[in-house]
């Protein structure tokens, strides 16, 4: 039998180790264990100052759209769960990922007793957009009578466009680096965003000339 150099071995384990590790953070399923366990069970939380636990939202979001298809069988388990919150995330992250291996479960949350979960399983349909799933939400807009619900099945069916080009992209550039970056009482920090037409503003722009306020009408995360 050859010996192996004690100097070999070390540095193999080391390599395997770190294999190992790397792995594991790129595991959809570790990566929704992780989002469970920072995700709080009440919403209330998600709207007092001070709470981060929409940092882990959002980069748990990034990890499993960089997975592209290797995530979706632990997100469409992640629909199936007992625990509202990951159901509504796993459909978010379906809809962005554009799978249409989704759309049968999807579909069912449209009927989910959590109306969090079932406007985010619209908004997923909406942007899947297979004729089945166009199909559900019309059947689904003339039998709901939740107003938040019915809001995202009525925008969901009126999107234009599947999936606009460069969302998984802006996804793509979250990282711990720039989210939490704007501060109560501190200058905003610049950023570019486009319009419903598609021309690019960026916040600089305004500097000097005029107040900014920035609205988001609607959100889940």
């Amino acid at each position: 039998m050859m010996a192996i150099p004690l100097g070999f071995l070390v540095v193999g384990i080391a390599i395997f180790a770190m294999a190992d590790c790397a792995w594991g953070e790129d595991d959809p399923k570790v990566i929704l264990s992780e989002f469970e366990k920072a995700w709080p069970d009440d919403r209330t939380p998600w709207r007092t100052a001070g709470d981060e636990s929409w940092k882990a939202y959002a980069l748990s979001m990034r990890r499993l759209v960089a997975l592209g298809d290797r995530a979706v069988p632990a997100l469409l388990d992640g629909l199936s769960s007992d625990r509202f919150q990951v159901r509504a995330f796993s459909a978010r992250v379906l809809g962005f990922l554009g799978s249409e291996k989704a759309v049968p479960k999807l579909v069912a949350l449209l009927d989910d007793k959590r109306p969090e979960v079932a406007l985010l399983a619209a908004d997923a349909l909406g942007q899947i957009r297979t004729p089945d799933a166009l199909k559900a939400l019309e059947a689904a807009k003339a039998k709901h009578t939740k107003g938040d619900v019915l809001l995202h099945i009525g925008r969901a069916l009126e999107r234009q466009v599947a999936l606009e080009e460069d969302v998984r992209e802006q996804i793509l550039k979250i990282s711990s680096d720039n989210i939490g970056t704007a501060k109560v009482g501190a200058p905003a920090p610049d950023f570019a965003l486009k319009d419903s037409a598609g021309k690019e503003w960026t916040l600089s722009s305004f500097k000097d000339k005029q107040m900014v306020v920035l609205v988001f009408n609607y959100g889940d995360g």
